[in-house]
């Protein structure tokens, strides 16, 4: 039996248990609970088609609960169904956005899958709302920027490996910046610079992109270099209307653009 799949199940046995104070009074909701406790059971005890089978009546019984979905996924990763487990995966996913664990499994599931395009998706997407937290998951979003880069390398888009290695980087930078210190800032610096270097070369492979500039803005900044730093904050705002940014990306601008008026107006 395949380890990964087997702490997979065991994640989402705890998952499950914790929300099992909830329960419902209505029959088929009820119905649902138990059918899910008895696949739960069955996957104790080694028997999969036993659970998926259990895992399903309870999704029958009530279509609107995601709980079986994950527990669904789990089961078909055990049998080592990967189609079956991605769809599963996807539909607890999207009931769930939140949970950005369970998204860059969907994504690595994905990817295992070649299924590429829609990897990048939702990897992308994971970045989006986990820079919208109040606390920003560092270690997730670099592991995100990771693979952006290799998708981007599998399909020889030279902007995709610069960007994403240069976003990455320099999220690294700012982990190690958090946690040393004052006599090893030069190792930060040093990965601000090469931060700075990729993110320039997407630059130069996509001059009309607003990303680039924006993390070169935020980078430079780190540096405490004013010039070039306004510099790029002036490019990524002209360029920031016809392209892609994150809505956080967008709102560091916005702010970042109100701090800097003058100096922009200086560029201009």
């Amino acid at each position: 039996m395949r380890v990964l799949p087997r702490w997979f199940w065991l994640g989402c046995l705890c998952l499950g248990c914790q929300s099992l104070s909830s329960v419902s009074i209505f029959p088929r909701a009820r119905e649902a609970r138990e059918q899910w406790e008895e696949g739960q059971a069955a996957m104790e005890r080694g028997e999969v088609d036993k659970a998926v089978s259990c895992y399903e009546q309870s999704l029958a019984a009530d279509p609107k609960e995601a709980r079986p979905h994950l527990s669904l996924a789990a089961a078909f990763l055990e049998r080592g169904d990967d189609e079956a487990a991605v769809t599963h995966l996807a539909e607890y996913a999207h009931a769930h956005p939140e949970n950005l664990g369970v998204r860059l499994r969907l994504a690595e599931l994905l990817l295992r899958l070649k299924r590429l395009c829609e990897a990048r998706t939702e990897l992308e997407r994971a970045v989006a709302d986990g820079q919208k937290l109040a606390e920003p998951p560092a270690q997730q979003l670099i592991h995100c920027q990771t693979r952006l880069m290799e998708i981007a390398e599998a399909a020889g888009d030279e902007y995709g490996i610069h960007l994403h290695r240069g976003i990455g980087v320099y999220l690294i930078a700012c982990q190690r910046g958090r946690l040393e210190d004052a006599t090893e800032e030069s190792s930060t610096e040093a990965l601000l610079c090469q931060a700075a270097g990729e993110l320039a070369l997407a630059h130069l492979e996509r001059p009309e992109e607003a990303r680039p500039c924006w993390y070169l803005y935020e980078v430079w900044t780190h540096l405490d270099q004013k010039k070039p730093a306004v510099h790029n904050l002036a490019e990524a705002e002209t360029d920031a209307p016809f392209s892609y940014l994150t809505p956080a990306e967008r709102n560091g601008l916005y702010l970042a653009r109100g701090r800097l008026p003058h100096e922009i107006a200086l560029r201009r």
